[in-house]
């Protein structure tokens, strides 16, 4: 990140449980992260990509940057 301070970490993850979050560590190394609604491209169906997930679970997709404030940009 110090040497591409404008990298995109995109991911998913199925939410397991409501009591952890991910908050402490981005705010530990400096990052914010930006939800992305499933249902902006469609993946908020029963079925995706002939599979069938994400089905009944709750999956999260989300933009993981570097705080800019922090460094200056």
């Amino acid at each position: 990140l110090r040497k591409n301070p404008k990298v995109q970490f995109w991911t998913t993850y199925q939410e397991r449980s409501a009591d952890w979050s991910i908050e402490p560590l981005l705010h530990r190394w400096k990052l914010k992260c930006a939800e992305i609604q499933l249902e902006e491209f469609d993946g908020d169906k029963s079925e995706l990509a002939a599979s069938t997930l994400p089905g009944h679970h709750s999956i999260q997709m989300m933009v993981i940057t570097l705080k800019t404030e922090d460094i200056g940009l």
